[in-house]
């Protein structure tokens, strides 16, 4: 299949990098790729690495959530990346990724990008990317405490083999290929190339992360927060369901919500943006 991934491209891509030698593997089919990449970290193999999937078996995102991926159709990686501790900016590393990943779909011609806390990417009002970030106690080389940080990234660019019962079953999602096609891309990007360009871009963000990652918190407020002003809803690790209005993300990249006239800030929860017709039926007396 002449769109097929291959490590010695994604090697050589990151030539010019901050770590121009670093192991990249693709695998043709794997349960996870960041479950491998756990178990590497774990096992002492030298970060950063990245690998990539052809196929993943059984791929997930926060909360266990299954992310389907049909085979050589979309982008699976996940790259492992050393950060000493203690790092205090690593709450901001989900939304500086999404912004590696805007950065990468803007790149192949795609518009109205936006990324929606903490950590999923949208074009045009439907998820297009997700992150899972995940992490592993190792020793560094001049024995720091380190932390190896595994960042798993699933991108969809084609899911148009996907039977109606499985679009049925998720979430509003888009891909770039249809994106390209919607937007009038004049030439769209081959899987191959987006793989190399994400790789590019995340491994840069990494590399200038404890420097930038203040930088890129003001670049997420400023153009691309997608809950913002919106009425959300939240569902939270407890199992409670609160509604409000999103109001943007403080310092800490903590979610600020106005419930019930006061402002409430969340780290972790599950949120959805409510449909205009949701927004009008609630606001009826």
């Amino acid at each position: 299949m002449a769109d097929t991934l291959k490590s010695e491209q994604l090697r050589a891509s990151l030539v010019q990098s901050c770590v121009p030698e670093m192991d990249v593997v693709v695998h043709e089919s794997i349960a996870s790729t960041n479950d491998w990449a756990l178990q590497q970290s774990k096992a002492g193999r030298g970060l950063p690495f990245a690998c990539f999937a052809e196929e993943q078996l059984d791929g997930r995102g926060r909360r266990g959530k299954q992310w389907l991926m049909p085979a050589c159709s979309n982008i699976a990686m996940s790259l492992a990346w050393p950060f000493v501790l203690p790092v205090q900016q690593m709450t901001l590393l989900p939304l500086s990724i999404a912004l590696a990943i805007a950065e990468t779909l803007e790149a192949v011609g795609l518009e109205q990008v936006q990324i929606k806390w903490p950590n999923d990417v949208y074009v045009r009002g439907k998820k297009i990317a997700g992150i899972l970030i995940e992490t592993q106690p190792v020793s560094g080389e001049s024995g720091d405490r380190c932390l190896a940080v595994i960042i798993g990234v699933g991108l969809n660019f084609d899911m148009g083999s996907l039977s109606g019962e499985q679009r049925q079953s998720l979430p509003p999602f888009t891909d770039l290929c249809g994106e390209c096609q919607h937007q009038s891309v004049a030439e769209r990007a081959s899987r191959a190339d987006v793989a190399v360009m994400l790789l590019q871009h995340i491994v840069d963000l990494c590399g200038r992360f404890q420097h930038d990652a203040k930088r890129n918190l003001e670049r997420f407020r400023s153009h691309y927060d997608f809950c913002r002003d919106k009425q959300i809803i939240l569902r939270l690790d407890d199992g409670q369901r609160l509604e409000g209005t999103a109001c943007g993300v403080n310092d800490d990249a903590e979610l600020l919500v106005s419930v019930d006239g006061r402002e409430c800030r969340f780290n972790s929860a599950d949120v959805s943006v409510k449909a205009m017709s949701e927004t009008i039926m609630s606001k009826k007396p």
